[in-house]
């Protein structure tokens, strides 16, 4: 058991049912200081589950973890596969007892002003309708 706060990006998500109880499977991506990455595995069965249901929680979402008394489930750093022990990429620690805020949102992709090809005119580049000029104007 112990105290702390993990601010972190969602990777992954997805509803999840066990023993008749829905539940919303989430992966964060947290960094530390020198860059190296973990990802971290939580459930929740209320809030985030309803913000995910209703679009408002989306991948990329930042998320603040904290508790007083998180439990750490496990650490994982390797997976079988075919009779072979694999290194994962990112380290993963599954919690539980976890109270999850959600931060802020992923930044929306800027809308390009004017998307044009080679072949348009230059009319319809200018949006006043007019032809470009060199006069002065005034501030």
């Amino acid at each position: 058991m112990f105290s702390n706060t993990i601010i972190g990006r969602v990777v992954y998500m997805e509803p999840a049912v066990h023993e008749g109880r829905e539940f919303l499977a989430i992966k964060l991506a947290v960094s530390d200081i020198s860059g190296n990455e973990i990802r971290i595995k939580f459930n929740n069965s209320n809030g985030l589950f309803t913000a995910y249901k209703n679009g408002t929680l989306v991948i990329g979402h930042q998320l603040i973890l904290t508790q007083f008394d998180v439990r750490l489930n496990s650490i994982r750093t390797h997976y079988l596969k075919d009779g072979l022990l694999h290194q994962l990429r990112y380290p993963e620690i599954a919690l539980t007892k976890v109270r999850a805020f959600m931060g802020s949102a992923p930044r929306q992709k800027a809308e390009v002003p004017h998307a044009y090809t080679d072949n348009q005119q230059v009319e319809e580049l200018t949006p006043y309708g007019g032809e470009p000029t060199l006069e002065t104007v005034p501030f």
